[in-house]
């Protein structure tokens, strides 16, 4: 993740304050501004722990960026700290499924199941399916949704190339789309068009790591200029689009929490 990118992003960033847009101003208070904590939380977080402690290696097939080689043998705590969702992003993720109840879940990018389980905790009750490259991953993922009985996530194996079609035809239209996986400018674009195919008004699309390199920071560029990407709303670790037609001017936020900027309250 590069320094410089937060920097701007934050010096640009507004607050609740600033904000003029409805859906937008609702939007942050149930995800940014909410402080609540839910028995959710503490139980994927009790998870997350015991895997750092963990002594367990997990041979990890890599099909994105960063990959070193296939097979690369790695402690499962240190793949945890690489690859999982933080505790403050999986909350926001918890609270982005709450606030908007989608009527299913598409996640690209399973890793070992950290965002997955607080997407899933906010949603018990809708189809999910979670796509993941390496099977040992994955296998970690499903043993980690057995424990809090989420039942209703499905994790397929295997590259996205031959996973989404099915997976995007099996829930079609897509309510949450979350893409957390080939932090690459092609994959990125190919697989936000091929979602965005089988989309519609309340389509929400979540990404993961737009600033984690140049060549994501091109990709979110070119998906804020999309001709159907009607909003954009950026909280730095995650970036949101909407491509809602009811939005008539094409919008783009960037937004950080009201006690991150105090000083900002006009």
């Amino acid at each position: 993740m590069l320094l410089w990118p937060f920097c701007k992003f934050y010096f640009q960033a507004r607050t609740k304050y600033q904000l003029h847009t409805p859906f937008v101003y609702e939007l942050v208070q149930a995800v940014l501004e909410d402080r609540r904590r839910y028995y959710a939380f503490r139980d994927i977080e009790a998870i997350r722990q015991k895997m750092l402690a963990s002594e367990r290696m997990i041979e990890r097939t890599d099909y994105g960026a960063g990959a070193q080689k296939k097979g690369q043998l790695l402690p499962l705590r240190k793949l945890v700290q690489r690859s999982a969702s933080s505790a403050r992003q999986g909350r926001r993720l918890f609270r982005l499924a709450h606030h908007f109840k989608p009527n299913n879940l598409l996640e690209l990018g399973s890793s070992t199941g950290i965002g997955t389980m607080y997407l899933a905790a906010a949603a018990r009750n809708a189809p999910f399916i979670s796509l993941e490259g390496c099977p040992n991953t994955a296998a970690v993922a499903q043993s980690n949704l057995q424990l809090l009985d989420l039942k209703q996530v499905q994790v397929r194996v295997g590259p996205f190339e031959s996973q989404l079609p099915a997976a995007i035809e099996a829930l079609a239209p897509l309510g949450l789309v979350y893409l957390d996986g080939n932090h690459r400018l092609a994959p990125t674009l190919s697989y936000f068009e091929a979602c965005l195919a089988h989309s519609n008004d309340q389509t929400v699309f979540v990404f993961d790591d737009m600033y984690w390199s140049r060549e994501m920071m091109e990709a979110w560029k070119q998906i804020k200029a999309h001709p159907r990407v009607r909003l954009t709303v950026d909280f730095y670790d995650l970036s949101l689009v909407f491509i809602n037609p009811g939005i008539k001017v094409q919008q783009h936020w960037k937004v950080v929490p009201q006690w991150w900027k105090p000083w900002k309250v006009f």
